[in-house]
């Protein structure tokens, strides 16, 4: 899967409570995700960490320079039938990615 420069994309991984979903991100430059990935997974011997190394992926990317994280508003609607608007806070997808259940 490939990436262009200035795509902006947003990254989620996992079901249920292990539900992640990153960014928006912008890439800075023209990439293969899906070859990153794949060698990124490459070095995991067990199964059970490749839901923990999806989840590090986006920082990871960062980390490497090939998405810039967007500054954005994160409004959560409410859950199970009540309607219940708030902000989320966010630290920097430098400093740590939030899970969202």
């Amino acid at each position: 899967m490939l990436l262009r420069k200035g795509e902006v994309v947003s990254i989620a991984s996992g079901i249920f409570d292990a539900y992640s979903r990153e960014g928006p991100f912008v890439a800075t430059q023209d990439f293969d995700l899906g070859a990153f990935v794949a060698e990124t997974v490459s070095a995991v011997t067990e199964t059970w960490e490749i839901t923990e190394l999806l989840w590090e992926l986006p920082r990871l990317l960062v980390e490497q320079g090939l998405l810039v994280e967007l500054p954005c508003r994160r409004i959560h609607l409410g859950s199970l039938g009540d309607v219940e608007l708030t902000e989320e806070s966010r630290p920097s997808a430098l400093l740590g990615m939030v899970r969202v259940a």
